[in-house]
């Protein structure tokens, strides 16, 4: 037998991760399209109306770091369309990038990706981080100089060591 009311609802935190991220990746697609077809301040609004939809959900405010790496790649994505020449150079490709990892759940290898302060690590694996600090340090020399990957979770888990 089912209730005749329901009361307040509570959304799975992890249901809510993957609206956002899908929500995320939907106005990228959006904001792809009018930015290809010239117009980039529509695209513009379209990714700060998505990173103003994210900020109030309860992931964003309680620091879940998929959710705000989605709030930080879209204001990112913003400024790549300051206006068409950069948006020729870096935007365009940053956006496709983004697109494709959020889509599929995939890693993607963007300018940032090896960067130990991005946010932009959602899908890496323990093994990915230790595969490119491999491949650093056979290209690079020694990784004392170079900065080293930290491993991330795309959600909550123990660290590996």
């Amino acid at each position: 037998m089912r209730p005749e009311t329901v009361g307040a609802q509570v959304t799975s935190r992890e249901v809510e991760r993957q609206l956002n991220r899908l929500r995320a990746a939907e106005s990228m697609a959006e904001a792809r399209n009018a930015a290809e077809g010239g117009d980039l301040a529509a695209a513009v609004s379209i990714l700060e109306n998505c990173a103003l939809l994210l900020a109030s959900t309860a992931s964003v405010q309680d620091g879940d770091r998929l959710c705000v790496s989605l709030c930080a790649e879209l204001k990112e994505m913003q400024e790549r369309m300051a206006n068409r020449r950069v948006y020729e150079v870096s935007g365009r490709a940053y956006m496709l990038s983004g697109l494709s990892s959020h889509s599929w759940q995939r890693a993607t290898a963007r300018g940032d990706s090896t960067d130990t302060d991005s946010l932009v690590q959602s899908y890496q694996t323990p093994s990915m981080v230790n595969m490119v600090t491999q491949s650093q340090t056979m290209i690079f020399g020694a990784p004392t100089n170079q900065r080293k990957l930290r491993s991330t979770l795309s959600f909550p888990g123990p660290q590996p060591r």
